[in-house]
C-alpha cells in the first residue's frame, strides 16, 4: 500500500472515531501494553504526547500508570529541536507543565535531557501498521530519525486505533519497522 494513500485512509478513519470510542480504545491499548512484558525491564520509556486536534491515542493512561505504580521507571518524552528537524528527548513527571509548540503538539515546559542511547522502549504514534511491522506516521521521519540513534536493541512498540492492515505498506530504507504493535484487542509481535 502505498504511504500516502494509506495516511489519507487512516487519516480519516480516525476522524471518525467518537470522543468516547477515542478514550475506551486508548484505555484498552494502555491495559494490553501493561499486561505485556514488554516494559518489565525498562528503565527509561519514552512516550509520546498525544496532540489534542489528531484525535490520537490518549497515552495519559500510561503515563498515570508508571507516576503512581512505577515511579522507578523514568518517562520520558520528546521535544522538537530548534532545527525543526530532530527530536530531543526530556524526562517528564507529575508536575510537568506542557506547552504547545508551533504544530500544537504539547510539550514539556521543563527540560531535563535523557540521550537515546538510554531509552529502553518507545512507543510510537502512528497512522497505521502492516502485519510486518512496517508503519505510516505523518511523514516528517522525526521518528525514524530518532530511532536509528537509539541503541539496537531498544523496543519499538507503535500504536494504533486499528488492526494491522494486511496490504503491506511500501516501506522505504530509512524507515525503522516495529517489533510490537498494539491495537485496542491485540499486541502483535513481528519477526525481524
Amino acid at each position: 500500500m502505498n504511504k500516502d494513500a494509506a495516511r489519507k485512509l487512516y487519516t480519516s478513519k480516525r476522524k471518525e472515531l467518537s470522543t468516547g470510542e477515542i478514550r475506551e480504545n486508548s484505555k484498552s491499548i494502555a491495559e494490553t501494553f501493561i499486561k505485556s512484558d514488554l516494559w518489565k525491564n525498562c528503565t527509561v520509556i519514552h512516550i509520546f504526547i498525544s496532540i489534542p486536534d489528531k484525535a490520537e491515542i490518549d497515552t495519559s493512561f500510561l503515563i498515570d500508570f508508571f507516576f503512581e505504580q512505577h515511579p522507578e521507571i523514568k518517562i520520558c518524552t520528546s521535544i522538537i529541536d530548534t532545527n525543526g528537524q530532530d527530536l530531543l528527548h526530556t524526562c517528564i513527571t507529575p508536575s510537568t507543565t506542557y506547552i504547545p509548540n508551533r504544530w500544537n503538539i504539547p510539550e514539556p515546559v521543563e527540560r531535563l535531557a535523557v540521550h537515546e542511547q538510554d531509552i529502553d522502549l518507545v512507543l510510537l504514534p502512528l497512522l497505521a501498521f502492516d502485519s510486518k511491522g512496517n508503519r505510516v506516521g505523518y511523514g516528517k521521519g522525526f521518528y525514524d530519525r530518532f530511532l536509528q540513534n537509539c541503541k539496537s536493541e531498544v523496543i519499538k512498540v507503535g500504536l494504533s486505533f486499528f488492526r494491522p492492515t494486511d496490504e503491506l505498506i511500501e516501506a522505504d530504507t530509512w524507515d525503522v519497522p516495529l517489533d510490537y504493535g498494539i491495537s485496542p484487542d491485540q499486541l502483535y509481535a513481528f519477526k525481524k
